[in-house]
């Protein structure tokens, strides 16, 4: 039996892409919804993946990474920039996707 180890980051990345290619092959076959229905269903999926719900996968930091001018190049036009680094999904991105998109949510029926 071989020693265990961490995946490596092609293998990681393997698996990240097959997720996605399954998560995408499921939605598509999804019938009785809207097309705009499945899309925030594919949506949702992705985040949930993100934030570590899926089996298989942990949880994945998005962190941002501008290019290096941008800051000055914001800043002389009087506008707001981006922070290198910076963690936007310290929480769960899929329970605020319907609670921020108010017209997506699905009918109650």
């Amino acid at each position: 039996m071989p020693k265990p180890k961490p995946y490596t980051p092609e293998e990681a990345r393997k698996m990240f892409l097959d997720q996605l290619r399954s998560t995408k092959e499921y939605w598509l076959k999804v019938s009785g919804q809207t097309e705009g229905e499945r899309m925030d269903g594919l949506i949702f999926s992705i985040l949930v993946m993100l934030d570590g719900g899926t089996i298989g996968m942990p949880a994945m930091d998005i962190r941002l990474c501008p290019h290096k001018n941008d800051k000055a190049y914001h800043i002389s036009k009087g506008e707001q920039w981006f922070k290198p680094g910076q963690l936007i999904n310290d929480c769960q991105l899929h329970e605020q996707w319907y609670s921020r998109v108010p017209d997506a949510a699905p009918e109650k029926k």
